[in-house]
């Protein structure tokens, strides 16, 4: 089908985007805009508050996109808790990510539970000379990596996240940063990486020259610059085969079709106005805290005691804590293989499902994976041993530490 049909019957209506800095850690560093640890990023209740009060206050498509000024997987606990409670308060907003590649196969089992909407992946050279020129360093798994290491990684790992971007169904775009003199003469061969690891689409934006980045001195690319760097890149995909409906989906997710949100129209809504009428209290605090109702799912052996970690627990007993009864409702059997026995999570949707509508999990230990994935969701992992009875009674009442 002709390209400009298939435009002409895309719907007219635009897209609202919020897009968020809501990931502080840095993963590589860049030569053409460097990290800043200084810059402002907002944490989870900001973004649930804004999202809340865009879908209350703006009709139409509206995507929440995550962005920086770090890689989002570089700041699995925020980036994950935000994917999770958007999609079970505003499961209509599509959520996408602009990941630099390297930390996409360590939480694509995640993206996929929470309904990932879409990814975004920055790549800006095709061979290691360029990639030398455009990455200065990487913080990768608590190593600092040199120039050279950071930029094998970065083409290592972007090839990688294409590949594992089309293996679980992300709809997926490239990202590609236009720097005179630098990566300009790869604009093709960036386009045919992007095709062969099945990206629907490559956007391709203006190098904007930061004071003090050293890249500075490649300044802004000319209009002619920008439009032959794009035919480029629509010369390639022109010959590329169709792939279906998912060229639809990042079609209609093209950032001609996005309309921004201003932020500070947001900040000028009271936000008591998204919420539920606040219910009268009037009676004095015990002085403990009352039990708040909800399931728990304890490592138990015996149902006596809380006597294993998450990663050699077989089942996990599943406790329905009122305010004056503890009552077991059964077991739920945990995924057997060497990856749960390493993490205690393995599959992260089998786990899940493992320990739908609890409130908490109870476990003499819990990796750091567990943790996160937990956290995210909303469940509290509570690391303690001890009577099941007297956990639980604590659990309910909320004296009790959690895991961060």
């Amino acid at each position: 089908m002709n390209d400009d049909v298939t435009r002409a019957r895309l719907p007219s209506l635009g897209i609202r985007r919020l897009h968020l800095a809501a990931a502080p850690r840095p993963l590589l560093a860049r030569r053409d805009l460097p990290f800043e640890a200084s810059a402002e990023v907002i944490d989870v209740p900001d973004v649930m508050r804004y999202v809340a009060v865009a879908r209350s206050t703006l009709r139409g498509p509206l995507v929440l996109e995550i962005e920086g000024p770090g890689d989002p997987l570089a700041s699995p606990e925020t980036v994950l808790r935000i994917l999770s409670l958007a999609r079970e308060h505003h499961p209509d907003v599509l959520t996408g990510l602009v990941i630099d590649g390297p930390l996409l196969g360590e939480y694509t089992d995640e993206l996929e539970s929470f309904d990932l909407g879409y990814l975004v992946l920055r790549m800006d050279a095709a061979s290691q000379r360029t990639a030398e020129r455009v990455v200065d360093g990487a913080v990768y798994r608590g190593a600092r990596l040199e120039r050279n290491e950071a930029a094998a990684l970065y083409l290592e790992e972007g090839r990688r996240a294409l590949e594992l971007a089309r293996r679980h169904g992300f709809p997926l775009a490239v990202r590609t940063t236009l720097i005179p003199t630098v990566n300009s003469r790869e604009i093709e061969a960036i386009a045919e990486i992007a095709v062969q690891g099945a990206a629907e689409r490559m956007d391709i934006v203006p190098h904007v020259p930061h004071p003090q980045a050293p890249l500075a001195w490649a300044g802004a690319p000319t209009d002619d610059e920008m439009d032959e760097a794009r035919a480029t890149a629509v010369r390639v995909f022109a010959k590329a085969p169709r792939r279906g409906a998912r060229a639809h989906i990042t079609n209609w997710l093209s950032p001609e079709r996005f309309e921004p949100v201003d932020l500070d129209e947001l900040d000028a809504v009271d936000v008591l106005r998204t919420l539920p009428d606040p219910v009268a209290d009037d009676e004095f605090a015990p002085v403990l805290p009352r039990r708040e109702a909800q399931m728990v799912a304890v490592a138990s052996r015996d149902g006596v005691l809380v006597d294993a970690t998450l990663a050699k627990a077989p089942f996990l007993r599943i406790y329905a804590v009122g305010q004056d009864k503890i009552r077991c409702l059964g077991v739920r059997h945990l995924e057997e293989g060497i990856r749960r026995r390493n993490d205690g999570i393995g599959d992260a949707r089998t786990f899940l499902r493992a320990v739908l509508g609890c409130r908490a999990v109870v476990t003499t230990d819990f990796s750091h994976r567990a943790v996160t994935l937990l956290k995210a969701v909303g469940i509290r992992a509570v690391p303690i041993g001890g009577r099941v009875e007297d956990v639980l009674d604590r659990v309910a009442r909320g004296t009790i530490r959690y895991a961060n």
